[in-house]
Order: structure tokens, then sequence, then C-alpha cells
């Protein structure tokens, strides 16, 4: 019988020597992360960014955290993706600009006319980061 070796990722970090930014660091990833677990739950709100966000933040205060979000069970591949090469699935992109269009769109029915302003301003900058996301390499 062969035993399985565990195959974990060594973490990029960039710790910073002053505890007070670490532990900002530090906090701010628990935030983005507990952000990017709400986001798993709830269908409106996005998961990747909370979770990149958590990564960097650890990356630059907490090596533990980080090692431990780079060789997660759902996450780890793609902070890892995106911390390599800025790669991002495909099927994340479409599946970020179907929800930007859907909840674009129920701007559009549900603001009052006079305020309808926001919905376009809301559709340029989400037309924006479809444009950006398609343009990042597709994670393989």
């Amino acid at each position: 019988m062969t035993e399985k070796k565990a195959f974990y990722h060594r973490p990029k970090t960039n710790q910073s020597n002053s505890p007070t930014v670490r532990w900002t660091f530090l906090t701010l990833g628990w935030v983005f992360f507990v952000l990017g677990i709400i986001g798993v739950l709830l269908p409106v709100m996005p998961t990747a960014p909370f979770i990149l966000l958590a990564a960097g933040c650890w990356a630059r205060s907490s090596r533990r955290f980080h090692f431990w979000l780079i060789n997660h069970k759902y996450f780890g591949k793609f902070v890892r993706d995106w911390e390599n090469n800025h790669a991002v699935p495909r099927y994340a992109k479409w599946l970020a600009s179907i929800m930007m269009a859907i909840s674009t769109t129920m701007l559009f029915f549900n603001l009052p006319e006079d305020m309808v302003w926001i919905a376009w301003v809301v559709a340029v900058i989400c037309m924006g980061v479809a444009i950006y996301l398609f343009r990042l390499p597709d994670a393989k």
C-alpha cells in the first residue's frame, strides 16, 4: 500500500515589519474572508474579489493564514492562479458578467425615472469590469 503525500504550495509573502500594519492587514484579511463566505451564500454578493483581497492582506500579515488559504480545498486553486498568473477561470468570468448584467437590468426596472442615471453609471462600470475580466488569461 502506498501512501499519498500531500503537496502544499508555498506562499509568496511580503510581510511588513510594522506590527500595526501587520495587525491592520490581518484584521482586513478576516473581514474580506468573511465577506467572501457571505458571497458564497448570497447570490447577489461576489465571492472571488473578497477571497483575493483576504489572500493579499494575509500575504502581508500572516504566513500561517496565507498558507492556509492558498492550500484551501475550495479557494486554494483560484488564489494560486491569481497570484501566479493573474488568471481567472472562464466560467467565473461568464458568471460574473451574467450576474452583473442581471443586477444592472434590475436597476433599470426598479429605480424611479429621475434616478435612472444611476443605472447607466452602474452599467458602464460593470461593462468596464467585464472587459477587464475577459482580457485576463484563463486559468487552467
